[in-house]
């Protein structure tokens, strides 16, 4: 079983957090059924349609991101396994448009917060979803 956390900067500030929380009941209830799936499956079953190694990222290849669909928008997390051996850790919170991600930087913002969780300038705390 995998532990979903998300990525906190240096002064606390938490974007997965935040979009989850000032999400609609449909995002919130999409991302926890993905996500309830996803945590007992092990890593190699990570595939689609849920989730998908993220292959076009030079910096790193070992992104994952988890899809699923929400409020007519393809909603797409992207993270990592760690840096935990039982963590999967959300970088950055992507949507894709005509199979393009968005933010188009997704790879430079992830694996810039990656090496931050790594070098202890960055932490990785619980995903907190509502009904906690």
């Amino acid at each position: 079983m995998w532990f979903v956390k998300c990525y906190v900067n240096r002064s606390g500030r938490n974007d997965v957090q935040k979009h989850y929380n000032s999400a609609n009941e449909e995002l919130k209830a999409n991302l926890e059924n993905a996500l309830e799936y996803l945590i007992c499956l092990e890593r190699s079953e990570w595939i689609r349609p849920r989730a998908h190694r993220m292959t076009k990222c030079d910096e790193f290849r070992d992104f994952f991101e988890i899809r699923f669909k929400a409020n007519n928008v393809q909603q797409r997390p992207i993270g990592y396994f760690g840096p935990g051996a039982n963590d999967f850790t959300i970088l950055i919170w992507a949507t894709e448009k005509g199979n393009k991600l968005i933010p188009e930087e997704w790879c430079s913002i992830a694996n810039r917060r990656r090496l931050e969780i790594i070098e202890g300038k960055a932490k990785a705390e619980k995903l907190k979803f509502s009904h906690e």
